[in-house]
């Protein structure tokens, strides 16, 4: 008995091939979404084989930590793996993954590169094994990637989608063969050809205009690839499904291409960034305080991070963009009218979120928060603006070297502080840095905001590298002045950050209408004693 995984096993070709796989009395893992279409999956495999050994494993590929998730899950079993069957995937859906890569590509391919690379070692310890990529003769039309496209959403024509994404499948398995150089360990990808499969209308309806092959016929090339003792030392091919070799584009034969899809595949997936992360005193010499922590657990913050994530900052906040909209008019406000346009065409809501949110609003009120604040600051502090920062893999926030000093939109005596709060991990890979005050210089400025009046600085690469990382556990936070030189990291880290920065001043310094999308009037945050 070997012990097999299957993406996607739950319908089409993949419930085919975990069927083919039990028949030989094999332990087969379907992972897939659906907990209630595993298991009627399940009973039919069982049924049909009469094999026991099937099981579930929750696994959504548009989510990188539910690849992880899957992965510690099946590594819990203290199990061998023989068979990878990577089948799961998606053609004519549009969007982002929840880290922000394109979504059939990051589903179809990045999701099933992280649960590969994961399983390697599972896999080489398990030898002989098998690595099965199924992808379709789509993957031979693209003479190159675009890696621009691979971290916005769907375009259009997302047929070009899915052609890359089948296309990086074949790369990974050119390159897993020559990374793993390893005779017991085979990594193989198959075209399945065109399957009356439920992947879109038209594949479900070709069964009934007579097109296409049923899902056992698509299945019949995984299953002897990945079983048969002919192909026991045969690797790097690409198969049709009836077996038949399929010669590789080629770009499938560009080192190049190889090596920066592999690079690129690491950077976004987090794979390659070191453990046991130092944590770091800031004690104020360089204008940083922290950390300090919220008063909340781990469970309640982990509540409110939920919450804001998938209910707050999809949300459009209506009465707010309508305000800034029509005060941005009346007062012709050019500055703010383009960022709420902005705002409105990225569907990006991240500013001011706590005047419709008492989730939000109930961290700004936290009472270790308002302590540290109040030394600083005094009492009555005044919160003037705040903003939810989400640092995908895919992007970066703010690269240039900047101060949070907004001349153009405080006026008037007073102390201004800004509490960073860290509401999921954030470390050197995915957070942002600063300049030492030690290697502090009169910095040429590269460019102005227009609307803060904030300096962008041009800082030399030999000071860059002094930059200090802001490490902070789920729930910690840091305050700093104006005089802090910062700038975030690109995220590296293979996981979403999500924070709240807080900018709060005195009573005595007034608030300027500008760029910003707070027209309210600020909130007195009071320390209670």
């Amino acid at each position: 008995m070997q012990v097999c995984l299957v993406t996607g096993g739950n319908s089409g070709v993949g419930l085919m091939t975990a069927v083919g796989l039990a028949k030989l009395g094999n332990h087969v893992f379907i992972a897939c979404r659906s907990a209630a279409k595993s298991a009627t999956a399940i009973e039919y495999i069982r049924q049909t084989t009469g094999n026991q050994n099937v099981a579930f494993l929750p696994l959504d590929l548009a989510s990188l930590d539910s690849v992880r998730n899957c992965v510690k899950l099946f590594h819990e079993k203290k199990l061998p793996l023989h068979i990878l069957v990577n089948n799961a995937g998606i053609f004519n859906r549009r969007g982002t993954t929840k880290e922000g890569f394109e979504l059939i590509w990051g589903t179809n391919y990045l999701g099933h590169f992280l649960l590969t690379y994961l399983l390697l070692e599972k896999l080489q310890q398990s030898a002989p094994s098998r690595i099965i990529m199924v992808s379709s003769d789509l993957a031979l039309h693209p003479s190159g990637i675009n890696w621009d496209l691979l971290v916005k959403r769907t375009p259009f024509n997302f047929i070009k989608s899915y052609a890359v994404s089948k296309l990086c499948l074949l790369l990974l398995t050119k390159e897993l063969c020559q990374r793993l150089n390893n005779p017991l360990v085979t990594v193989n990808s198959i075209h399945p050809g065109f399957v009356q499969s439920n992947i879109t209308i038209w594949h479900h309806l070709s069964k009934y205009l007579g097109l296409g092959i049923t899902p056992e016929a698509g299945a019949y090339s995984i299953l002897v690839c990945s079983t048969s003792p002919d192909y026991q030392n045969i690797s790097g091919k690409f198969l049709d499904n009836q077996t038949q070799e399929i010669s590789l584009p080629k770009i499938a034969h560009n080192q190049e291409i190889l090596q920066q899809l592999w690079e690129r595949s690491l950077l976004w997936t987090g794979c390659n960034q070191q453990q046991n992360i130092q944590k770091i005193n800031y004690d104020g010499t360089d204008s940083i305080w922290g950390p300090q922590s919220l008063n909340l657990n781990s469970k309640e913050l982990a509540e409110i991070t939920k919450t804001i994530l998938n209910e707050i900052l999809p949300r459009l906040p209506k009465r707010i963009i309508f305000t800034q909209l029509l005060l941005a008019l009346i007062k012709f406000n050019f500055g703010s009218f383009i960022i709420i346009l902005l705002q409105i065409c990225k569907k990006s809501f991240y500013m001011e979120r706590h005047l419709d949110s008492p989730i939000i609003l109930q961290l700004c009120h936290d009472k270790k928060l308002l302590e540290k604040l109040t030394e600083h600051l005094g009492e009555n502090l005044v919160l003037w603006r705040s903003e939810l920062w989400v640092n995908y893999p895919s992007h970066q926030l703010i690269p240039f070297w900047h101060q949070d000093s907004y001349p153009k939109l405080l006026k008037g005596d007073g102390k201004t502080i800004h509490a960073y709060i860290a509401l999921t991990e954030v470390n050197e890979f995915n957070g942002f840095e600063y300049i030492p005050n030690t290697y502090l210089k009169n910095f040429q400025i590269k460019v102005t905001d227009p609307f803060s009046g904030n300096h962008f600085f041009e800082i030399p690469d030999e000071v860059a590298k002094k930059a200090i990382p802001v490490v902070l556990l789920p729930g910690e936070f840091v305050l700093f002045t104006d005089n802090l030189i910062h700038r975030s990291v690109h995220n590296h880290s293979g996981k979403v950050r999500l924070s709240l920065t807080l900018r709060l001043t005195q009573p005595g310094v007034e608030v300027l209408p500008g760029y910003t999308s707070n027209y309210h009037k600020p909130i007195i945050l009071q320390s209670q004693k």
